[in-house]
């Protein structure tokens, strides 16, 4: 009964040697992330819309196509 309730508190202890600190994040680095995904979403923005608009084009193609069709 006494080895299970050391056993916890000894793998508690002996895993907290293993943390490690992480340098402070400063002001900077944040602004220097955001500003990086705001271009990439930027970006990835401008193609979806690229590809929106050939997606439009290419619908108003077959409904044209149609209309075509059906008068012949």
């Amino acid at each position: 009964m006494k080895g299970i309730t050391i056993l916890p508190l000894a793998l508690l202890f002996l895993s907290a040697g293993v943390v490690k600190s992480q340098a402070p994040v400063t002001d900077t680095d944040v602004a220097a992330s955001l500003q990086s995904m705001i271009g990439s979403n930027k970006t990835l923005i401008d193609k979806q819309q690229k590809t929106l608009d050939a997606l439009d084009a290419l619908d108003q193609a077959a409904q044209d196509l149609k209309t075509f069709a059906k008068r012949s």
